[in-house]
């Protein structure tokens, strides 16, 4: 699977509800381990529902915080995945500009930032063509409209 098919991907539904499962019950004794944690966030933010993709997010930031975690280097990266799939294309290419400050040779991190990157000029891309079809049906609009005023 390559980068662009992973940020496309969706996990199921009861693989979420696998890992909610599992977290809540350690949740519920009071002890969440951090792969627990990194886990369910993982399934959230491949899931098809954006607020579920926030949620992994929230989840992953609070793994992040934490000052005796010494995975951060994966939470970073799932982040700037997470971000990427709800559009919030600058803040996934921070995380990504970190991590390639600390790992300047990273493929994965090289391709994801590339891949962040071409998704980012499609939506400009669209964003232009929706702004030029509205001045279009505007045009078209005040043309008619001047038309039948000199009628």
């Amino acid at each position: 699977m390559d980068m662009d098919d992973f940020l496309g991907w969706t996990s199921s539904s009861e693989d979420i509800q696998r890992h909610e499962e599992a977290y809540n019950k350690e949740m519920m004794s009071g002890m969440v381990t951090s792969s627990t944690q990194f886990n369910y966030a993982c399934f959230l933010i491949q899931s098809k529902y954006p607020g579920d993709v926030r949620r992994g997010i929230s989840l992953l930031e609070d793994l992040y915080q934490n000052p005796d975690e010494s995975g951060k280097r994966d939470f970073v990266y799932f982040l700037a995945i997470g971000n990427a799939r709800l559009k919030d294309y600058n803040r996934a290419l921070q995380y990504i500009d970190g991590l390639l400050a600390v790992e300047k040779s990273n493929k994965q991190v090289q391709e994801l930032r590339e891949i962040i990157q071409k998704r980012m000029r499609g939506e400009a891309v669209k964003g232009a063509a929706v702004a030029g079809g509205v001045l279009v049906g505007l045009g078209a609009i005040v043309g008619l409209g001047i038309a039948l005023a000199k009628k």
